[in-house]
């Protein structure tokens, strides 16, 4: 019984055991504590990603509306916070004809994904953007370009799943003459940069970057221009 009293074996193995805890509960917390934002960042790029492909569809839906003359097209949009709206701060001239154009844009951490005539850009803090998708003008002797004007003003914040309708309200079609065999196409937009990509990449000439007013200027080698106007409606519901 002495011997029992004295014995300090069960005192090691209670030393041991809180020991053993503490090195888990420390591993616990250095793995939660360095790994999660690891993980948080992970899945929102993965979230913008996404997002980016969901603005694929949407630029095909608002361009079928737009070019094709469909009725109405709706696309569904989950988000995951961040913001989606409709803005109206973009302008396409052509031949000294302006028209008005406008973007669906979504604002997530800083980043920003956007449809705008026809492209869809990615915009990041720092002010570079990434032209994601390429507009559809389509150049030569006879060239087309579109100027989609979205109609609309929607701005809504949160998480769930988002709707975004596109109806035509109307479209017309110019045609404009060259001069001297070129015709002047200058972009007014918060994407001047991706655009001056997107007009470097179809050929055109004498392109000018006009940081201070958000625009690009440029020519285009062709006989006539066709511009397809059209007016869209473009709403943005919850759910």
């Amino acid at each position: 019984m002495k011997n029992l009293i004295q014995s300090e074996s069960a005192v090691s193995e209670s030393i041991s055991f809180v020991l053993t805890l503490g090195i888990v509960i420390l591993s616990s917390a250095l793995v939660y504590f360095g790994g999660a934002p690891i993980l948080d960042k992970s899945e929102k790029t993965t979230h913008f990603q996404e997002m980016e492909n969901s603005f694929s569809y949407l630029s095909e839906n608002i361009d079928k509306v737009g070019s094709d003359r469909a009725p109405i097209r709706t696309t569904e949009l989950k988000i995951k916070g961040g913001s989606l709206t409709v803005a109206h701060d973009s302008m396409i001239t052509v031949g000294g004809i302006p028209y008005a154009l406008g973007s669906v844009e979504y604002i997530y951490e800083g980043k920003t994904i956007a449809y705008e005539n026809g492209g869809i850009w990615t915009k990041y803090p720092e002010g570079a953007v990434i032209m994601v998708s390429k507009p559809s003008f389509s150049t030569g002797n006879v060239t087309t370009i579109p100027a989609l004007e979205l109609i609309g003003d929607y701005l809504i914040s949160g998480e769930g799943i988002m709707r975004i309708n596109a109806k035509t309200l109307s479209s017309s079609l110019l045609s404009i003459n060259a001069v001297n065999g070129n015709v002047s196409v200058v972009i007014n937009s918060s994407y001047y940069r991706g655009w001056a990509e997107y007009l470097e990449d179809i050929g055109a000439k004498d392109i000018a970057i006009d940081s201070a007013n958000t625009t690009v200027s440029s020519n285009i080698t062709t006989e006539v221009v066709n511009v397809d106007s059209s007016k869209i409606i473009t709403k943005i519901l919850e759910g």
